[in-house]
């Protein structure tokens, strides 16, 4: 049951087929990615002396690299430790030594907050590529995927495992509770792939759909619609905040090709919810544990 078989079943399905996009360009097909993350699979087996079940922290910003040493980590049996880019040097450091990552990637505008990560724009990294491809690891249902680290907002971070079986059932409930997905469909990355939106990347990359991120790197309004308007059937996760700033945003208009909009953090008021529904139409899926939350909430 190893997880990067989601990837691997669509690459052998639609090779061709654009798996990553950065703005409004292709970037990876699935056969590409696929050999990719293979590659990085077999370097962080051999190279680094990594063995099944060791940690590897990503502090990345949203980019293509992100994904190929996520599904890289489960092809070698590894567990992704994926940390959020806007954490402080002192919250990176806590997360590195409390998860006992043993190699950690960053982006380049993370180099200097974490001196001893391997940057996914450096040689180094490139040459990891070089590798020859290996096969996936054989991994049990209850082995851990992804750990997963809380804001830290009433103390210090806490570190959730989720396993393969947790994701691969998270997976599944996507196409059961939220939407049917086929290859032409597309979900942009607005939010920290590190959260939520790399979560939702998992049914997209079953389905053999897009997986589009922002040129910026993070959440513009009008970029956002603009890749709304270019890419068909797109879906996208976001925080209620970010939904509000596009309501706001002066580029706001209704997306023609806006398939679905999943939120959560907190519960939307009726005010933004009623302004969201009018703008996007009924396409806004809130999360089930969420919903709980507001009703436990009011008794």
């Amino acid at each position: 049951m190893n997880l990067a078989q989601l990837l691997l079943r669509s690459a052998r399905w639609l090779p061709g087929q654009p798996a990553l996009a950065v703005g409004k360009t292709p970037v990876r097909s699935y056969g590409e990615m696929a050999d990719r993350s293979a590659r990085l699979a077999n370097a962080l087996r051999t190279k680094f002396n990594l063995a099944a079940g060791d940690r590897v922290a990503l502090a990345m910003k949203n980019c293509p690299e992100y994904y190929e040493l996520l599904f890289a980590c489960w092809h070698a049996g590894l567990v992704a430790v994926p940390m959020n880019a806007k954490l402080h040097p002192r919250e990176f450091a806590y997360i590195l030594e409390n998860s006992g990552a043993k190699l950690c990637f960053v982006t380049p505008e993370l180099e200097s907050a974490l001196p001893t990560g391997m940057s996914v724009s450096s040689g180094e990294f490139r040459k990891l590529l070089l590798e020859e491809p290996s096969q996936p690891a054989q991994a049990s249902p209850d082995a851990p995927a992804w750990l997963f680290y809380t804001s830290g907002t009433t103390g210090v971070p806490k570190g959730a495992v989720l396993t393969h079986r947790n994701l691969l059932f998270a997976t599944q409930a996507y196409f059961a509770d939220i939407d049917k997905l086929a290859p032409g469909d597309s979900i942009l990355h607005a939010a920290p792939l590190s959260h939520g939106s790399g979560l939702y990347g998992l049914p997209h990359f079953a389905a053999g759909a897009l997986n589009v991120i922002p040129e910026s790197g993070h959440f513009e309004p009008e970029e956002i619609y603009a890749l709304l308007e270019h890419w068909p059937n797109v879906s996208f996760f976001a925080a209620p905040t970010m939904i509000v700033r596009l309501l706001a945003s002066p580029a706001a208009r209704a997306p023609s090709n806006l398939k679905t909009i999943t939120y959560g953090g907190r519960a939307m008021n009726v005010d933004e919810s009623l302004r969201a529904i009018e703008l996007f139409g009924a396409r806004m899926y809130q999360h089930h544990s969420e919903v709980q939350r507001t009703m436990k909430s009011r008794g």
